[in-house]
C-alpha cells in the first residue's frame, strides 16, 4: 500500500477528520490533505506521527529476499506432515524436491533463512532425515554454512530409505546420491534436484 493510502485508511479506520488528524499530529489540515492526496509524500517520520495520530503504529519489517511462494524447511516440515497423514506421501515427496527450485533462486539472506530453523518432526522418520540431508545438500550446494540441527539424533534414517521404488535402480541411486543426502540415509540421484 502506498503512503497516501496508508494516511487515508488509518485516518477512516480511526473516524477522524483530516482537521482532527492536524491537531493531533500539529500540522496543517492541508498537509494532512496534500498527504492523503499523494500532492506530497510524507518522510518516514511525518509518516509515523500522522499514522500516531490516528492511533496507528508504523513498523517496518526488513526479511531476507526469497523465491515467492517457497516455504521454508520448517513450513515445509508441516505440509509433508498432512500430506502423510492423508496418505499423499507423493505428493510429500514432490514438495520436499521441489524445495531446491525456491531454493537457488532465492538470495543469500534468504537461503539461509530458508534452512536456519529447525524443522518439526514429520512423524515419519525417513522424511525427517531427508529434511535434514536437503538442508546439508542446498547449504553445501551454495557454499553456506550446514545448520547444526542436521545433526540430530532423529534426522537419520537405518536402513536407507531408496526413494526410487524400483530395486533395479538401487545402484545407480546409490551411486549418483549425494554426500550430504547419503550421509542421512536417504538415497535420491542428484539429477532429481538438478531440474531445469
Amino acid at each position: 500500500m502506498d503512503r497516501a493510502s496508508l494516511l487515508r485508511e488509518a485516518r477512516k479506520a480511526a473516524a477522524l477528520t483530516q482537521t482532527e488528524v492536524a491537531r493531533r499530529a500539529a500540522t496543517a489540515q492541508s498537509a494532512v490533505a496534500a498527504y492523503e492526496s499523494g500532492e506530497r509524500l510524507p518522510g518516514f517520520a511525518t509518516l509515523d506521527r500522522l499514522l500516531s495520530a490516528c492511533d496507528h503504529d508504523l513498523v517496518l519489517v526488513a526479511r531476507p529476499r526469497t523465491r515467492p511462494g517457497v516455504a521454508s524447511l520448517a513450513e515445509l516440515a508441516e505440509v509433508i506432515h498432512a500430506d502423510l497423514a492423508a496418505s499423499r506421501e507423493g505428493h510429500a515427496l514432490r514438495q520436499l524436491v521441489g524445495f531446491t527450485d525456491g531454493f537457488r533462486a532465492s538470495s543469500r539472506p534468504g537461503r539461509l533463512a530458508l534452512t536456519g530453523a529447525e524443522p518439526p518432526s514429520t512423524g515419519d522418520r525417513r522424511f525427517d532425515a531427508a529434511l535434514a540431508g536437503l538442508a546439508e545438500f542446498c547449504a553445501a550446494d551454495a557454499g553456506l554454512p550446514v545448520p547444526s540441527w542436521v545433526n540430530a539424533p532423529g534426522r537419520f534414517v537405518e536402513p536407507f530409505w531408496f526413494v526410487a521404488r524400483g530395486p533395479a535402480f538401487h545402484a545407480y541411486v546409490l551411486a549418483r546420491t549425494p554426500a550430504a543426502l547419503l550421509r542421512h540415509g536417504v538415497l535420491m540421484a542428484r539429477e532429481v534436484f538438478d531440474r531445469a
